[in-house]
């Protein structure tokens, strides 16, 4: 009998451990599934108070104006809210809709001042100011420093000194030649499903950078997908005109083989790069002042290949062609990545235009080309001077060490 009693003693116990083993599993799935949801839900709050959209108001008439919104990154707008200065509740407008490009909302002329709240599906609160209005960059500063609306900012808004303009201009930064930054991506990360939209669609965000800020501070669970670092990043500083006809150069004084210029526009990435990092950001540069729309071309050529002996053989790359907006006072050096902090080395871009609406795979001898129409608009990044930044963001997905062309041209 006590024989019996001991294994079913034995039975019920493992009948005990296994259910607090399966009930263990079950609490550490659901929790990491609620981990990834937070994280997902920060990740998105994060890009909806980096990127705001930009309010401005035009005059209709008398007892309205017109609401426009220019998203930087699609925005769901679930509801507008006009509040008096004490808080008080004057007008409710509920929309629902997914803001993908520009879309305006007739609100009504109420004859006190006013605050014009826009809320998001997540819960983030944008209010319109004055100040960051671009349809009022010439409006005089006591009126743009109100950070609410009322009878005078109508007056203006209704008379013929808010629509005023000037020639927009779009000139080359021809002196800082290519702006080439180099960093590294996992590849076993680079291939898990979603990662390639996130780095290509989304921006870079420097893991690096997230680490250091997050240091001490409660940011681990923000996202990032490259690994940049400032230390790594050059200009040209001109197209100068280099040539060589050996596939292996010499390392000159310069560092050919870090980069060099041929026939005074076409970049080459050598080999001491593409031997130790896989992922490359190269841009021309370009200065905007103005406050009307501006159109410009750019062309945009690119090939990866290596040497085995004498023969030519191609490199596969992944990249996209993207264009970055940043205020007129960003260094040409600022490495173009997302981190959290203080650092200056670091500054969120205005706006960011993917040229594609997916990333580009080649692996050919011959030149991958496409020319791009691009239109710049200062309703789309609320300010009148900005730097352009047009390009490239590339991986090379090849395990080969070899030289990367890239041609870019506007």
């Amino acid at each position: 009998m006590k024989g019996i009693e001991s294994i079913v003693g034995a039975y019920l116990a493992l009948i005990l451990i296994t259910g607090a083993v399966l009930g263990l599993f079950i609490w550490s799935k659901h929790s990491i599934l609620y981990l990834k949801e937070d994280i997902s839900t920060a990740s998105t709050r994060f890009q909806y108070i980096l990127y705001p959209p930009i309010l401005t108001l035009r005059y209709v008439n008398e007892s309205v104006l017109l609401l426009t919104i220019y998203p930087r990154i699609p925005v769901y707008v679930r509801e507008i809210i006009l509040r008096d200065l004490g808080g008080n509740l004057l007008h409710y407008k509920y929309l629902d809709i997914l803001v993908n490009n520009s879309y305006s909302v007739e609100i009504p002329i109420i004859n006190t001042p006013f605050h014009i709240l826009l809320v998001s599906n997540d819960g983030v609160i944008y209010y319109y100011n004055p100040r960051d209005d671009p349809g009022l960059a010439t409006a005089p500063d006591y009126l743009r420093s109100k950070g609410y609306i009322d009878s005078e900012l109508i007056e203006y808004l209704s008379s013929s000194n808010s629509n005023s303009t000037y020639n927009s201009e779009l000139i080359p930064i021809l002196s800082y030649g290519y702006k080439l930054h180099v960093g590294n991506i996992n590849m076993d990360i680079y291939n898990q499903p979603g990662f390639k939209e996130f780095l290509y669609l989304v921006g870079p965000i420097d893991c690096s950078r997230v680490r250091f800020d997050a240091y001490g501070g409660p940011y681990w669970d923000m996202v990032c997908n490259c690994n940049m670092s400032s230390r790594f990043h050059w200009l040209t500083y001109g197209l100068y005109g280099k040539y060589t006809t050996n596939p292996y150069p010499p390392r000159p004084i310069i560092g050919e083989n870090f980069y060099f210029v041929q026939n005074s526009s076409l970049l080459i990435i050598g080999t001491d790069l593409t031997w130790t990092y896989n992922y490359f950001q190269v841009y021309r540069l370009l200065k905007y002042t103005g406050n009307t729309p501006i159109q410009f071309n750019v062309t945009i050529k690119v090939r990866g290949y290596y040497y085995l002996g004498s023969t030519q053989y191609p490199l596969t790359l992944d990249f996209i062609p993207v264009v970055y907006i940043y205020d007129a006072t960003t260094s040409p050096l600022t490495p173009v990545s997302l981190g959290r902090g203080s650092s200056d080395t670091f500054k969120p871009w205005l706006k960011r235009i993917p040229l594609e609406s997916s990333y580009i795979s080649t692996n050919s001898l011959s030149f991958w080309s496409k020319t791009y129409t691009v239109t710049i608009s200062p309703h789309e990044v609320g300010i009148t001077s900005a730097v352009i930044l047009v390009g490239l963001e590339l991986l090379k997905v090849s395990s080969m060490t070899g030289y990367i062309e890239i041609y870019i041209q506007t």
